[in-house]
């Protein structure tokens, strides 16, 4: 099982590869990764009917 920071690691980093391909400098792209990451972190606690998933980078890219 991964860790609650391991997780967080990997959603930056997916995160971070997002904002690159979507063609974000590298300081715009590593902004973005850590406002997704605090939204996972955010929504963590929120209970979601029907345990809906986290949002994707894409999805937050988006709003």
């Amino acid at each position: 099982m991964q860790s609650t920071q391991n997780r967080a690691e990997l959603a930056h980093e997916q995160a971070f590869a997002f904002a690159l391909t979507q063609g974000a400098a590298r300081e715009r792209a590593e902004e973005f990764a850590g406002e997704y990451v605090n939204v996972l972190e955010d929504r963590a606690g929120e209970i979601r009917y029907p345990d809906a998933p986290a949002p994707t980078p894409e999805e937050v890219w988006i709003s």
